[in-house]
């Protein structure tokens, strides 16, 4: 493979996007700040803790016989996520921590937290800024929910963490999603 200089990104800046399960993948990106239609942006997150790209799962076992001590390995099963957090307070927000729909929010613009949380289902896209280059990351299809304790601080922001589990879509036949190359 050749050494490509500007396919080595510093996660310098990012923005993340959701839109209703469906929502086709953007097709030509030229401004993170305008991924398409259907995109809204979850807003403001945290600067000290970046989005982090999680693999939960076995590591792959390896099964051998008396003749062949490597005859075979077995895959295991493996769950993607991608985990946040969010530093505003808005509805949107509160609606992927708590698990809530749009009807937790209340005629005097309160919101109703569940007593049994119910994941939002959303179509997320992650894009990655380092400079004039940019890598979106798309997701057709994620499960999101609060995945920890608010964070406070008198010397930082409210922080809501938030994990978007990826799910199988049949949109992209049963993938997880699709990232794209580096753009310039």
């Amino acid at each position: 493979m050749a050494e490509i200089d500007n396919s080595a990104l510093v996660a310098a800046g990012g923005y993340i996007y959701v839109a209703p399960v469906g929502t086709v993948k953007p097709a030509d990106i030229t401004d993170p700040l305008n991924p398409g239609v259907g995109y809204e942006t979850i807003g403001h997150t945290s600067l000290d803790e970046l989005p982090e790209i999680g693999r939960e799962g076995d590591d792959p076992t390896k099964l051998g016989s008396w003749s062949n001590p490597s005859l075979k390995v077995v895959t295991p099963s493996v769950t993607y996520s991608i985990a946040f957090r969010s530093i505003q307070s808005t509805e949107l927000t509160y609606q992927m921590y708590f698990g809530a729909g749009a009807s937790a929010t209340q005629p005097d613009g309160s919101f109703r937290i569940p007593a049994t949380p119910i994941p939002q289902e959303k179509a997320l896209l992650l894009v990655v800024v380092d400079g004039e280059n940019f890598l979106p990351l798309w997701h057709p299809r994620v499960s999101l929910l609060g995945s920890d304790a608010v964070g406070m601080s008198t010397e930082g922001f409210i922080t809501y963490p938030i994990t978007a589990t990826l799910l199988s879509s049949p949109d992209i036949g049963g993938g997880l999603g699709e990232w794209a190359s580096i753009i310039t």
